[in-house]
């Protein structure tokens, strides 16, 4: 399952926050495959700001992140974080330390 840093949640509740859109909204992650120029495949992410979940969607737990079934499955054991500069936010994922 997708993990998500305290800067990372408290950049999405700022984003949505803002958006005007009504309670109950969230950021929805879909991923997209594409084909780079050398002919490789290439996982895109689209980060959409939606009025709710749509059906299949994963809805993390305590947050507004409502996740593609495709984008769940490739985002698992990935840990998403924000850095946030002013009103930019920079989002990053990185692989999941495992616990021993």
């Amino acid at each position: 399952m997708l993990a998500i840093t305290e800067d990372a949640a408290a950049a999405i509740d700022s984003i949505v926050a803002s958006s005007g859109l009504p309670q109950g909204a969230g950021l929805r992650i879909t991923q997209e495959v594409n084909t780079e120029s050398e002919g490789k495949a290439r996982t895109d992410l689209r980060l959409s700001l939606v009025e709710s979940a749509e059906e299949g969607d994963e809805v993390l737990e305590g947050t507004q992140i409502f996740l593609e079934p495709e984008a769940a499955g490739f985002l698992d054991n990935k840990l998403l974080d924000a850095d946030v500069d002013g009103e930019q936010v920079r989002f990053s994922l990185d692989v999941q330390a495992e616990s021993l």
